[in-house]
């Protein structure tokens, strides 16, 4: 699968750090947004999946107020009840300049929460 494209985020001034960039917190949880975003475009549906690890979450770049983020995602990896989602985050104007990247594990859940297989392969 390749990289698509699932949102995109503007910085604003209160988004902003003591050192004049976008606050870490602020991208984090913008990229575990983004890689549900891309879990339900993958499974087909939002319920019955819930957020188990964040992985290899890797600041590249500071991003400046004024910034558009684009975020894309890619399904790297299928378990047979989880979902790996790779999540990168860069300028929409200048795609060469990284912000960050993770990887998201999702697990699908039943009704009563156990995990289930979701059905889902590469």
């Amino acid at each position: 699968m390749k990289m698509k494209t699932i949102t995109h985020h503007y910085v604003r001034m209160e988004q902003m750090n003591h050192h004049g960039s976008l606050y870490s917190g602020v991208l984090t949880d913008w990229m575990t947004e983004a890689a549900f975003f891309g879990a339900v475009q993958v499974l087909g549906r939002r319920d019955n999946m819930v957020m188990c690890a964040v992985q290899d979450f890797r600041f590249i770049a500071p991003a400046e107020l004024g910034s558009v983020i684009c975020f894309q995602y890619e399904l790297v990896k299928t378990g047979r009840t989880s979902l790996t989602i790779a999540v990168n985050a860069h300028n929409m104007l200048n795609p060469e300049v990284p912000y960050a990247a993770c990887e998201v594990v999702f697990v699908n859940t039943d009704e009563n929460g156990k995990s289930a297989p979701h059905g889902i392969s590469m």
